[in-house]
């Protein structure tokens, strides 16, 4: 999905490119104007906030992948706003809490432009600084998303007892500032993502993608970028793609009614419907899975707290659920898709059913005729019949392997070492679920020998953090595997009908290069 100003900027020249002797000056006049009303104030930010060496330059490095960005080091660096775009958006890194008074204005003056607070602590420090918490309750009162980033400086394992206890420190200060300032569960309002900065900028310096993965960067990326598109630009974003989209459907429909031959025309009418009911199918689809992940996270998080060992159950019964809605979704494609392709042959069928040898593609007959005519209607009917027997076996796939998810979920998940991995094949179509389950193990051991710490509240942030986790590599390896499953669905239906369109040939093959082009734009969107 495009989410900053310059990617827009990129498909608008790319569409004037293509549409240029296709719409009226007028058209395309009043879709670059509308463009740039749209992008004017499309420019959400985010600030990097905290105290002096908790390492917000380097986290700032480690995001970007560049030494260079902002100097690090035991002295204060920072002494005014520094300003950067971080993937098309804002950022804002700011000075010290403890900075001096017209800095700390500076920073609140910032803060209120803020659509998102990455609030750095820092493990070899202190936490249990009051006026630190202070200002993490003002971020929280002004209603602004915050993410408490916890920097691994002193290289302690993440998902060890000792990083346990720091992060329900953290949680146990946060209550007592909460209630102390009336904020009714403060530990629900703000998210935490430990990160060890230093060996995610080492990672993506050096390119170790292992390190990467352990340093937990990919995960915070995750959490800003989630968090950027509700708060800050999402309905910016999503009315725009909706603009653009609908230009571009109108300039493919004329191309469509450009072809210079009836079945090349009909053709492209076809894989343009193809192109979009793919597009609108994986919306549907993935759809089902974020709809869930939110209340499986609540209750995963709770199921933490309290120790409970039903995890497993509550995750196999969402993706049973889960299951359950894709099936009714792909049920739905499966009937459109042999409606428009039985439409499709019943149209060429009457646009030729005045040839004396012509046979319905449903009929089994051979066609003796040698004629060009022939050959191409030949051509029609067996790529017709081929399609249709690819969807049976295709759909049939399909619905083997929604009934058999369910089964492949390991029984034992809560008892095993590290991240588990699993994988089946049903027909062409493949999943793959991650489910990372250290946090909890390591809060499981915890929690057993550490019987003192009898407030759940102080927990709470801790297990927070580790549903969230959870829930976000199980949404990421289902999206994974819809994407695969919408390619196995559409792409060589697509493919067939391209070839086809190419071997009825057209004297305006540019027009379906361009065509392409803009459908490739679609997909960006």
């Amino acid at each position: 999905m495009i989410v900053d100003k310059n990617g827009y900027l990129k498909i608008q020249e790319k569409i004037n490119e293509q549409v240029r002797d296709l719409v009226s000056n007028d058209e395309l006049d009043s879709f670059n104007k509308h463009i740039e009303v749209k992008l004017k104030d499309f420019k959400p930010a985010l600030m990097i906030y905290g105290v002096y060496n908790a390492g917000k330059s380097t986290l700032l490095n480690a995001l970007f992948g560049k030494e260079e960005m902002a100097k690090t080091g035991d002295a204060p660096e920072t002494s005014k706003i520094h300003e950067y775009t971080y993937n098309g958006y804002t950022i804002f890194d700011t000075p010290g809490l403890n900075a001096k008074t017209e800095d700390d204005d500076t920073t609140k003056e910032h803060l209120n432009k803020s659509e998102l607070i990455i609030f750095v602590m820092s493990n070899d420090g202190s936490l249990e600084e009051e006026y630190v918490y202070e200002k993490i309750s003002e971020v929280v009162k002004a209603k602004k998303p915050i993410i408490i980033v916890l920097n691994n400086k002193s290289g302690i394992d993440m998902n060890s007892v000792e990083s346990i206890r720091l992060i329900d420190k953290i949680g146990e200060n946060l209550r007592k500032i909460g209630d102390r300032n009336k904020i009714d569960r403060i530990e629900d309002k703000v998210s935490l993502c430990q990160v060890n900065a230093k060996s995610a900028l080492k990672a993506k310096l050096e390119h170790k993608n292992l390190i990467l993965k352990k340093s937990n960067i990919l995960l915070l990326e995750e959490m800003i970028e989630n968090i950027l598109e509700k708060a800050g630009s999402k309905e910016v974003i999503n009315a725009l793609n909706l603009y653009i989209s609908n230009f571009i459907n109108n300039v493919i429909s004329k191309i469509d009614h450009k072809m210079d031959n009836i079945e090349v025309q009909k053709t492209e009418e076809l894989i343009t419907y193809l192109e979009k009911l793919k597009k609108s199918s994986e919306v549907k689809l993935k759809n089902a899975i974020s709809s869930k992940m939110p209340t499986l996270e609540k209750t995963i998080s709770s199921d933490i707290l309290n120790g409970s060992d039903d995890i497993q159950s509550h995750i196999e019964a969402t993706i049973e659920t889960i299951n359950s809605e894709i099936t009714n979704i792909v049920n739905y494609i499966e009937k459109d898709l042999k409606v428009k392709v039985d439409e499709f042959t019943q149209e060429i069928y009457d646009l030729h059913v005045d040839y004396e040898n012509f046979k319905h593609p449903d009929e089994d007959v051979s066609n003796k005729d040698n004629s060009e005519d022939s050959t191409i209607l030949d051509t029609i009917k067996q790529k017709t019949k081929d399609v249709l027997k690819d969807t049976r076996v295709t759909n049939e796939g399909i619905k083997q392997f929604l009934t058999k998810a369910k089964e492949l979920l390991p029984k034992k998940i809560m008892y095993g070492k590290g991240p588990v991995w699993i994988s089946k094949t049903a027909n062409k179509v493949a999943v793959g679920i991650t489910i990372a389950m250290e946090a909890y193990n390591a809060y499981s051991a915890y929690q057993e020998h550490q019987a003192i710490i009898e407030e759940k509240r102080n927990r709470a942030l801790s297990a927070k953090s580790s549903a969230e986790s959870i829930t976000n590599d199980i949404q990421n390896s289902l999206f994974a595997s819809i994407d695969e499953l919408t390619a196995d669905i559409f792409n060589n239906l697509i493919s067939n009908y391209r070839k086809l369109s190419q071997e009825l040939g057209s004297k305006k093959n540019n027009l379906v290069s361009r065509k392409d082009e803009l459908i490739s734009i679609l997909c960006q969107l």
